[in-house]
C-alpha cells in the first residue's frame, strides 16, 4: 500500500479504537438519549448557524463556523478524523451600486446584485455612457453596436425556463393533494440555474462595465451570490438588475444618459478547512454522512446542521440501539468556490474510508418553502414547499427513499436515478450505494440580514431529517452486496486524480 494511504488508514483505525472509552461513557446510566430534532430544535439550530453570518468559502464567518462545528461534534462524543485544508484565493465584494446620471441628477438603481468573480472597479467606480446592447446569451453577445470606449453596456438576459421533468427525470414521485403536472410540467426557473455569461471580449473593446437585466424581480435577485459554482472570472465589472428596474434602465440608455457603476472587490489568499468526525461501531465498515460547510443563509448549507443533529442523536443511543457500522461524518468546503474539489476532494483525501464504505448520504437544503415572483403580489410564498429531489442508487437505497417519502408524508418529493444531480455523486460513481437530497429555492444563494429564516419550514426539515435517520438505520441491517443492488451505473466513474488537500493536525 502507498505510504500515505497506509498512514491515513492507520489514523482512521486509531481514531476509532481511541473512541472506545468515550463510547462506554456515552452509554453510562443517567445519560439521556438525544432525540431527533423537533421543529423547534430545527429552528434554534439553524438560527445558530445563521448567526455566524454568510459563510462564504474561507471568509472569517466560515472559519469560525467550521471551528464551532468541529467543537460541537467533539462535544457530542465523536473524535476528529484526519483534518485537511485547501489553499484558496477567494473573491470578496465590499461595495456595489449603479447610478443613472441625467445632467446634474443621479438616480440609484435599487436592488442590484453582483456578478461573482467579475472585475473590480476599485472604490472609485467607473462612469460612462449607457448603451443598450440587446440580449446577452451564455456564449456571449450575438451582435454588438459600435461601442464608445468607456461605455457601460445594458443587456437583457433570461434564466432557463423548462419543465422540471426535463431537468431531473424522476422515476417516482409522491404527491398528495396535488397533481403530478403541477410540479413536473410547470416551467422551472431558479436563479441557481442561471448560466455564466461570457463577456471577455467586452474588455478588449474598452467596455467599462456591464448591467445585466434579468427576467426576475429585484426582490428575488437581491443578495444573490451568482453564478456561485462557476470558475469564470469576467474581465469587466458586472452587476445584475431586476426586471422591475429594466424598463427605466433601457430608456435611460436609449435617451443617451450616463451611469456610474461600482463593484469594489478584492482577491484574498487563504486556506479553507475540511472536517471529519467518527462514531465507531462494532464493524469496521462505515456509513458516510456528508455535506458542505460553506453557504449564504439558512438553506445554504443546513446539511451541516443535520449532520450535527444526526451525530448527536446516534452518539447518544444506548448500546442495544447503536448501529453496527461505524458512522463517519464529513464537512467539506468550497461549493461556492468554482475551483475547490468539494466532495471528490474529501473522497481523494480519505481512500481508506472510501474502501470500507457500505453506504453514503449527502444532505443539502432541508426545510425549503417555495417563493416566486407572483403576478399582482410580488416576490412571495406560494404556499407550497420547494420541490425536493432524492438521487438514489437503484435497489434498496431507492426503496428506502420511496418508503420514507410515504411514511413522512412529504409532498413534492421525488426519486431520481443515481448518481443524479447532487454534489455527492462521487460516492455513487465510486461504487458506494448512495442517497442524496437537494432542493433549489430562488433564495438559495441570497445573502440577507435574517439569513432568510422567514422562509424556513421547520416542520418539513424535521420530517426530512427523521427520514434520513431512518434510512441510515435501515442500511445497517443489510450487507454491502445487498445495498448495491443491481445498479449498472454504480462505480462507473470512481474518484481519481491527485489528493490536493494539505493534511494537518486537527485543531484542539
Amino acid at each position: 500500500m502507498h505510504p500515505i494511504l497506509s498512514r491515513r488508514a492507520t489514523l482512521i483505525g486509531a481514531a476509532i479504537a481511541s473512541l472506545s472509552p468515550v463510547t462506554r461513557a456515552l452509554a453510562a446510566p443517567g445519560r439521556a438519549t438525544i432525540p431527533l430534532p423537533s421543529p423547534e430544535r430545527i429552528r434554534q439550530d439553524y438560527q445558530q448557524m445563521v448567526d455566524f453570518g454568510p459563510r462564504l468559502p474561507g471568509n472569517a464567518n466560515h472559519l469560525r463556523f467550521v471551528d464551532w462545528l468541529r467543537h460541537e461534534l467533539s462535544a457530542a462524543g465523536l473524535q476528529a478524523g484526519p483534518c485537511e485544508t485547501y489553499p484558496y484565493r477567494r473573491w470578496e465584494p465590499k461595495r456595489w451600486s449603479l447610478d443613472v446620471i441625467d445632467g446634474a441628477q443621479r438616480r440609484p438603481v435599487p436592488g442590484v446584485a453582483y456578478f461573482v468573480r467579475s472585475q473590480s472597479t476599485g472604490p472609485q467606480g467607473v462612469t460612462g455612457p449607457l448603451i443598450y446592447a440587446g440580449e446577452l446569451r451564455p456564449n456571449g453577445p450575438a451582435h454588438l453596436p459600435d461601442i464608445p470606449q468607456g461605455s457601460i453596456l445594458v443587456f437583457d438576459a433570461h434564466m432557463p425556463a423548462m419543465p422540471l421533468h426535463s431537468i431531473v427525470r424522476p422515476h417516482f414521485i409522491h404527491l398528495r393533494g396535488e397533481s403530478e403536472g403541477d410540479v413536473l410540467d410547470q416551467p422551472y426557473r431558479r436563479l441557481w440555474t442561471m448560466p455564466s455569461f461570457a463577456m471577455d471580449d467586452l474588455a478588449a473593446r474598452g467596455v467599462a462595465g456591464v448591467a445585466i437585466i434579468l427576467d426576475a424581480s429585484s426582490a428575488m435577485i437581491a443578495g444573490n451570490f451568482s453564478p456561485h459554482a462557476s470558475p469564470y472570472k469576467a474581465k469587466v465589472p458586472a452587476l445584475f438588475v431586476g426586471q422591475d428596474q429594466g424598463e427605466a434602465l433601457r430608456a435611460a440608455a436609449k435617451a443617451g444618459h450616463s451611469a456610474h457603476l461600482t463593484l469594489d472587490a478584492q482577491w484574498v489568499d487563504g486556506e479553507v478547512p475540511q472536517i471529519t468526525a467518527i462514531l465507531p461501531g462494532e464493524s469496521p465498515e462505515v456509513v458516510l454522512v456528508d455535506t458542505h460547510t460553506d453557504g449564504q443563509n439558512f438553506i445554504e448549507e443546513n446539511g451541516c446542521m443535520a449532520v450535527l443533529q444526526l451525530a448527536r442523536h446516534f452518539a447518544s443511543l444506548p448500546p442495544g440501539q447503536r448501529l453496527r457500522r461505524t458512522l463517519v461524518f464529513a464537512g467539506w468546503p468550497g461549493h461556492m468556490s468554482g475551483t475547490l474539489p468539494e466532495a471528490e476532494g474529501w473522497a481523494l483525501a480519505h481512500p481508506a474510508v472510501m474502501k470500507r464504505a457500505a453506504a453514503a448520504f449527502t444532505i443539502e437544503h432541508l426545510g425549503a418553502s417555495e417563493w416566486a415572483d407572483i403576478p399582482g403580489k410580488g416576490y412571495a410564498a406560494t404556499g407550497h414547499n420547494e420541490y425536493m429531489n432524492w438521487p438514489a442508487t437503484a435497489g434498496p437505497m431507492t426503496d428506502m427513499v420511496v418508503a420514507g417519502i410515504k411514511q413522512h408524508d412529504l409532498l413534492r418529493h421525488a426519486v431520481e436515478a443515481g448518481p443524479g444531480y447532487t454534489t455527492g455523486r462521487v460516492f455513487h460513481n465510486s461504487g458506494i450505494p448512495h442517497v442524496a437530497c437537494i432542493s433549489g429555492p430562488n433564495y438559495l444563494l441570497a445573502i440577507a440580514a435574517n439569513g432568510h429564516m422567514d422562509k424556513l419550514d421547520a416542520d418539513l426539515a424535521a420530517r426530512q431529517t427523521a427520514m434520513i435517520a431512518q434510512m441510515i438505520k435501515a442500511t445497517d441491517r443489510l450487507t454491502i452486496d445487498e445495498l448495491k443492488g443491481h445498479d449498472a451505473t454504480l462505480g462507473a466513474d470512481p474518484a481519481h486524480g491527485p489528493d490536493t488537500a494539505r493534511h494537518i493536525a486537527c485543531p484542539q
